[in-house]
């Protein structure tokens, strides 16, 4: 559905960063995902494709998490631990692998 017109065909980069074949120069990366989610598989391989080429890339799974399940349940202990720890890794890298940008 995502992908709509395009599922057959060849499917941007930034659509499907999973079927990316060139992950030089990214720097490293964290998500996390929910093992009942539409992108569950695509995640993965997308965090394991980084490390493969040497990126350091991190993800952690949820159990019986769907699409936007921490937007839903924003009050569980659970959601605010899982958005802590991407807020945490998030606020880690911005300081650390940013680069400036020109505002030209």
């Amino acid at each position: 559905m995502y992908l709509g017109k395009l599922y057959k065909k060849d499917v941007p980069k930034y659509a499907s960063p999973a079927r990316e074949t060139d992950y030089s120069n990214l720097p490293p990366a964290y998500t996390f995902v929910g093992d009942i989610e539409a992108f569950y598989e695509e995640t993965l391989t997308y965090i394991d494709n980084l490390k493969k080429a040497g990126i350091e890339a991190k993800v952690d799974v949820y159990k019986n998490w769907f699409h936007t399940y921490d937007m839903f349940f924003l009050f569980k202990k659970i959601t605010k631990r899982a958005v802590s720890k991407f807020e945490k890794e998030f606020l880690y890298d911005k300081e650390n692998y940013f680069a400036k940008q020109n505002s030209d």
